[in-house]
């Protein structure tokens, strides 16, 4: 079956017995049964009027002259569904083959369609952005705790090494004792220095080279998420990737600084809640670089940049 042009729900080419929706660039796991009659009006049992002549029953229909109620004639497209389709009142359930933007649940109520891109990609939930954002944070840690371990230890050994003397001496109170500008000399800023460069280097290459290659990092793919550009679909190019990473990086580099680290860090905490009230669920970083975080992959073609 050839690939849809636009989101909806169409015969699945799986399964010709049921409908699959499509989201405008894959096909769903969402099915549902395909029927095209919509269920039927029991018969009537209620009284006729008992006069003889033409006239109404009880409930006002025009009835002949042996007492019998007219129907009026039913025409079938009342009850039978396009080809592809599922009556838009059966049972109640919604109208499956319209966009979903226009369909509505039983009673006339409208269904509140979900968020999407201007072309129409569902947009990702603020509950799985922060749960995508969770598994790489934590994939990170651990990755940073292997490449600069070293560093920071190297950065502190002075200091643990005269904590570790003073305790074995009997002289814990020497740590407390100790001046502000005496504590600062145990430590070497250069493997801080060291650990700081190669944290960022880290994170840089490990955000921008899923982004840039994936469209999405493993705490996204594991999630069924991806990255692209807001105005069109396509993997996101290197400059893309870096764009959307300048803001978190900055706030790295300047969380280092003391004092500023307060305010940069008030801004990452702002950066991170963005998407509960922005109409588009963009981050900071997002705008930034123009992209949004959908769900389903991106092609492979590399989105043109505007």
């Amino acid at each position: 079956m050839s690939t849809p042009e636009r989101a909806g729900w169409y015969d699945d080419p799986e399964d010709d017995s049921r409908l699959r929706y499509f989201d405008g660039i894959i096909w769903s796991d969402r099915t549902v049964p395909k029927q095209t009659r919509s269920a039927q009006p029991p018969p009537s049992t209620e009284p006729v009027a008992p006069s003889g002549g033409p006239g109404t029953d009880v409930f006002g229909r025009p009835t002949s002259a042996s007492g019998q109620t007219h129907q009026a004639p039913v025409h079938p497209s009342a009850h039978v569904s396009a080809p592809g389709q599922q009556s838009g009142h059966q049972q109640g359930q919604p109208g499956w083959g319209m966009p979903p933007q226009h369909q509505q649940a039983a009673w006339g109520q409208q269904v509140t369609a979900e968020p999407t891109t201007e072309d129409g990609q569902t947009l990702a939930g603020y509950g799985a952005r922060a749960g995508a954002y969770i598994i790489d944070v934590l994939i990170v840690g651990v990755l940073n705790l292997l490449l600069t371990g070293w560093a920071w230890w190297l950065w502190m050994a002075d200091y643990w090494s005269f904590a570790w003397d003073a305790g074995m001496s009997g002289d814990p109170d020497a740590v407390n004792d100790l001046s502000p500008e005496e504590l600062l000399g145990f430590f070497d800023w250069q493997y801080f220095a060291i650990a700081v460069g190669l944290s960022l280097l880290l994170q840089a290459a490990y955000h921008i080279g899923f982004l840039a290659t994936r469209s999405a990092t493993p705490g996204k793919m594991l999630l069924g998420l991806s990255v692209r550009r807001a105005e069109r679909a396509g993997r996101l190019s290197v400059g893309t990737a870096f764009m959307r990473m300048l803001l978190p990086l900055s706030v790295g580099v300047c969380s280092m600084i003391p004092l500023l680290s307060y305010l940069v860090w008030l801004v990452s905490v702002v950066d991170l809640l963005w998407p509960l009230k922005d109409p588009r669920r963009q981050a900071l970083h997002d705008k930034i670089a123009g992209t949004q975080v959908v769900r389903g992959k991106q092609p492979r073609e590399i989105s043109r940049e505007s």
